[in-house]
């Protein structure tokens, strides 16, 4: 057995490249903003939380998290501009109710 030549095997990860549709970020997010606008309007029953979960992850998997992040921001001040209208726009005695 001394004769025989011991052989170092390393083993390597796996290297696989994937290939990102250069539309992804942008397809992604507007499906993400689509759903963020149903649940703002209460209508979230049709929606799949965990395909939405996926989408946000794969995203920020993908180097695309600022993106995501900037979207998310100015999604959510949107609605909030829109929410202070009314509330500014509401007499007083409904100011409570909006």
């Amino acid at each position: 057995m001394s004769n025989q030549k011991k052989r170092n095997f390393q083993i390597e990860a796996f290297k696989h490249r994937v290939v990102v549709d250069p539309k992804y970020a942008d397809k992604t997010w507007k499906v993400l903003e689509h759903a963020i606008h149903e649940i703002y309007n209460h209508n979230a029953s049709g929606l799949s939380f965990e395909e939405l979960y996926r989408n946000a992850y794969n995203m920020v998997l993908h180097k695309f998290g600022e993106k995501l992040y900037s979207g998310l921001v100015t999604t959510m001040t949107s609605h909030l501009k829109e929410i202070s209208k009314s509330i500014e726009a509401a007499r007083e005695e409904c100011f409570l109710k909006k």
